[in-house]
């Protein structure tokens, strides 16, 4: 048997001699579409946010109740007073994407429309997934320096500002390492010490282990073992069944490990955005877009952003 080698020509519309001659070609007894099903991971850990009408921006700050602790004082003197501690500003600018196709009149004549526009179908498909890609960057970027939150500062960083500056700073990443029973303790432990501006604890419970596939063998090893995967003293795992493991397949390390918290279900200041205007919107194409002997023509618009506001609700290990 020969080998056949694949070419793309015309790119952006389904024509009769390129991406769809195996539609017409009558010598061709099976035409099957091709798998086309895609996880879907990222939206579970992002708050959606409807930014239409706000002027093409979006920001997002908080406040707090929290204060510093009464002072000793007697009745004789004068009231100490105190003032809760304004948070971080950011502000995010969904940003333009379009993709059209457009479909032969030939399809029509020869009446193989169905299989064109299943072709085209794929517009709303692939708009998914790049959202996906779009999210799993705010992980795979945890650690880029240029790309910071209401803070300042990267994702995982050692140095994120605390809201009343006095305090000083905290960290959410973890010395790189690989997965072990022994790592995730110390990473679960720094969640625990969590504390507020005022450096009072705030303990943050895991929630998620979210790994890469690369990671699923050893993470289930570590959480769904009775006894200590890697002691050979026959100690029990205390850690059996305690996070959820989720295998997050647009992450691009293949070391990567990071810990959500249960942080978010009990406050509405969210960590990660995901900012609309609008919905993604398919529309057909007019005027100079749409040429002669196109009988199907399409595209699709949509305006978004992904970021994340602060990461006191994840710790992050880049691995090892």
């Amino acid at each position: 048997m020969a080998a056949i080698v694949l070419k793309q020509n015309n790119p952006g519309y389904i024509d009769a001699t390129g991406v769809g001659a195996d539609a017409v070609d009558k010598t061709i007894d099976a035409l099957r579409m091709r798998y086309n099903k895609h996880p879907l991971v990222g939206g579970r850990w992002f708050k959606s946010v409807d930014a239409t009408g706000k002027g093409g921006t979006w920001k997002v700050s908080n406040y707090g109740t929290i204060i510093e602790h009464p002072r000793r004082s007697e009745d004789s003197d004068r009231i100490p007073f105190a003032t809760p501690w304004k948070g971080f500003k950011l502000e995010l600018t969904p940003l333009s994407y379009r993709l059209g196709i457009e479909v032969e009149r030939k399809f029509d004549e020869d009446q193989i429309m169905e299989v064109a526009g299943r072709m085209a179908s794929g517009l709303m498909n692939t708009t998914r997934v790049m959202m996906e890609h779009s999210m799993a960057d705010v992980f795979n970027n945890a650690q880029v320096s240029t790309v910071v939150g209401g803070d300042g500062v990267s994702l995982s960083n050692t140095a994120h500002p605390f809201e009343r500056r006095q305090q000083g700073t905290w960290s959410n990443r973890e010395t790189a390492a690989a997965l072990t029973h022994a790592n995730y303790h110390t990473a679960r432990v720094n969640m625990r010490k969590r504390t507020d501006e005022f450096g009072d604890r705030q303990p943050i419970k895991p929630k998620d282990l979210i790994i890469p596939v690369d990671l699923e063998k050893k993470a289930k090893e570590i959480f769904q073992s009775e006894k200590v995967d890697d002691n050979a003293l026959n100690t029990k795992n205390v850690y059996s069944g305690s996070v959820n493991i989720v295998v997050h397949d647009y992450l691009t390390s293949t070391t990567q490990w990071l810990i959500w918290g249960d942080r978010d279900d009990m406050t509405e200041d969210k960590s990660l955005y995901h900012v609309t205007i609008g919905q993604p919107t398919i529309r057909p194409t007019e005027g100079q877009d749409k040429k002669s002997d196109i009988i199907m023509s399409k595209y699709i618009r949509l305006r978004f952003v992904d970021a994340f506001y602060h990461g006191k609700n994840i710790q992050e290990n880049a691995g090892a």
